[in-house]
């Protein structure tokens, strides 16, 4: 049974249109209709950084401004390449149990109990 997931996603990744396979682009994501990330692909290579530091070292990469809740701490080890930014940042937040949220050219990032406010 353990087998059986895997080919499966297998299978239904091969069964996509072209237009809605996963390409450099971004990333596919089974029901939806776009990309679900499309920020320019960064490398990454930090160990035990500070998260609040790499949460606002995105302010550049992604050209917004960055908002963190000052609840959020912690470190991040990543060794990532050639994925768009906010993949990695939302990766990173994720393992971290935090969320970022988009509002025009601000991203807040926070708790996801707190975003929702």
């Amino acid at each position: 049974m353990e087998g059986v997931l895997p080919a499966l996603l297998i299978l239904l990744a091969a069964s996509l249109p072209a237009s809605r396979r996963a390409t450099g682009a971004g990333v596919v994501v089974l029901g939806e209709s776009a990309a679900r990330y499309r920020g320019e692909p960064v490398s990454l290579d930090l160990k035990d950084a500070d998260l609040v530091d790499v949460c606002l070292s995105f302010s550049k990469i992604a050209r917004a401004n960055v908002v963190v809740d000052p609840g959020v701490h912690g470190a991040v080890t990543v060794r990532l390449r050639d994925v768009p930014w906010d993949q990695a940042l939302d990766l990173i937040l994720r393992m971290n149990g935090y969320a970022m949220q988009r509002d025009g050219r601000i991203l807040r990032v926070g708790r996801p109990e707190v975003l929702s406010r």
